[in-house]
């Protein structure tokens, strides 16, 4: 038996959008007096999944799950971040299968159509080689 997952625009129809939080550039949904908050608080929130792609120093890229206290509401919230050398943008719902849809969704993208130059060897072995640690299989 196999199950299929609904998709981020089916759960989206039936949940609500997904609500940016945190951008390097474009619009977002929250105010920009709120910035510091939001990202401390979602720095600090709960990591409940993770993918990675390391340089030699340090991280290039995470995507990462995580739930995290929403500073303004109060409420409990699941965002996805995603945060690379060249840019950062933070997604949100109230429903974690939203955001962990949202989560696989731009994790896969990622390893479709790269968004930092990468050696062939990492796309040889799909996602396992593609990113040093992920969840997604």
């Amino acid at each position: 038996m196999t199950l299929t997952l609904p998709t981020v625009d089916e759960l989206t129809a039936l949940c609500g959008p997904l609500r940016t939080v945190l951008a390097d550039s474009g619009p977002v949904d929250t105010q920009a007096e709120h910035n510091a908050v939001y990202s401390l608080e979602v720095l600090g929130g709960k990591t409940l999944r993770e993918s990675v792609i390391n340089a030699e120093a340090c991280p290039a890229l995470i995507i990462r799950l995580v739930e995290y206290t929403d500073p303004v509401t109060h409420t409990t919230r699941y965002g996805v971040e995603k945060w690379s050398a060249i840019g950062f943008r933070t997604v949100d719902h109230t429903v974690r299968l939203v955001s962990d849809a949202e989560y696989e969704r731009q994790v896969r993208t990622e390893f479709t159509r790269p968004t930092l130059p990468m050696g062939l060897e990492r796309l040889t072995g799909g996602l396992a080689t593609f990113y040093d640690s992920t969840d997604v299989i």
